[in-house]
């Protein structure tokens, strides 16, 4: 993890999913804010982050997104971070985090906002925090039960994309 930020680690050591550049640059050119959240751990969590956005060649992930969500460092503009570590998925602080502080959306305007996930926990994490859910395949949201809590469910980018539009 080390190596992947100071620039030493392999190319494309964490594979995006297919169709992820695209998705984003779509969002982006809607005019949509993009929070990306993890419960993972800030030390893990941004050398993927940051793999992931090399192997798409799309620059820094901090300038490109609105707000980043990780455990273990408090979130400031411009900066990765959140209470996570104290309170992750499923618990609806981190979702709710991410609009509010992140985005700077109002929890009355949550119907303006809509969580894409392929947990279980985070699925729950979206419902408990008040927002639509769509359920993404490649999780264990199907295994888990957790599919029937999603308002939609998708196997592929385009088909978020049908939804969002």
């Amino acid at each position: 993890m080390r190596a992947i930020l100071e620039g030493r680690g392999k190319q494309g050591a964490f594979t995006p999913s297919p169709g992820l550049k695209e998705f984003l640059l779509e969002l982006k050119a809607m005019g949509v804010k993009i929070g990306l959240v993890t419960s993972g751990l800030y030390e893990k969590a941004w050398p993927e982050i940051l793999s992931a956005f090399q192997t798409l060649k799309m620059g820094d992930p901090k300038e490109f997104y609105d707000a980043i969500i990780t455990a273990g460092f408090a979130l400031r503009k411009g900066e990765v971070g959140t209470l996570g570590e104290l309170a992750p998925k499923p618990h609806p602080w981190l979702y709710a985090e991410t609009c509010r502080v992140g985005l700077g959306i109002p929890f009355e305007e949550r119907e303006s906002v809509v969580g894409i996930e392929d947990s279980a926990a985070g699925v729950y994490s979206i419902r408990l925090a008040g927002f639509p859910t769509i359920g993404f395949a490649g999780g264990n949201i199907e295994d888990s039960g957790a599919r029937e809590l999603c308002d939609f469910y998708c196997r592929d980018f385009l088909s978020v994309l049908d939804i969002i539009k």
